[in-house]
């Protein structure tokens, strides 16, 4: 499994090689595989390779056909009319930051096959193409934030992780009641299930 780089690590400054499809340095379906693995475990929207180490051109976003990967991405066109949304990035949580992207992007990319596509993304899908990118291109979503803003989102990064963290308690205890809720119900099967057995044998006895 992938792992988080740290997040002063150069690693996310430099922007990872292309891959070349004639003679990869890494397997594009391992690569595809095990981001979106790792993106799914952080619970993110997007990972790109260099997050988690890798020197290959690649990121990997959910989408409404499920998790895709997009090794080699350019954006190709952009639109002019921008949105300022709020941000976080798993490579540096619980910062948030407001930031201006293109509502609309035309990317270019190959897919785990070497095939070549183009595609148009608007809303969410845009801004994380975006982010993604950025990430591939060396640059992290700090620096898109003047100095005052990103300021005031490192003070209130201790406040952010404690919600962060009690949100997880709460999360936690929710899928323990409902585990438990879901033994109790096939206990209660088994036991209606065990009963009609029980029941059927002293018919068959007594007849």
């Amino acid at each position: 499994m992938y792992e988080l780089v740290e997040e002063a690590s150069r690693v996310l400054r430099t922007p990872p090689l292309v891959l070349d499809f004639e003679n990869p340095t890494h397997d594009p379906k391992e690569v595809e595989e095990k981001l979106a693995e790792a993106m799914t475990k952080f619970g993110g929207l997007g990972l790109s390779a260099n997050q988690v180490g890798l020197d290959v051109r690649c990121f990997v976003m959910r989408t409404q056909d499920g998790v895709t990967s997009f090794f080699n991405p350019e954006l190709t066109k952009v639109s002019q009319e921008t949105d300022l949304l709020k941000e976080g990035c798993l490579s540096f949580p619980d910062i948030y930051l407001m930031i201006k992207r293109s509502k609309v992007v035309e990317m270019k990319y190959q897919d785990a096959d070497g095939t070549e596509h183009i595609i148009t993304l608007d809303g969410i899908g845009s801004r994380c193409a975006q982010h993604e990118i950025d990430h591939l291109n060396g640059i992290v979503f700090l620096q898109r934030a003047s100095r005052m803003k990103l300021e005031r989102a490192i003070k209130s990064r201790p406040k952010e992780r404690a919600k962060r963290i009690e949100y997880e308690k709460r999360q936690a205890l929710a899928r323990y009641i409902q585990s438990m809720q879901t033994q109790g119900s096939e206990e209660s099967n088994n036991t209606i299930r065990s009963n009609d057995t029980t029941e059927l044998v002293q018919e068959t006895s007594s007849s």
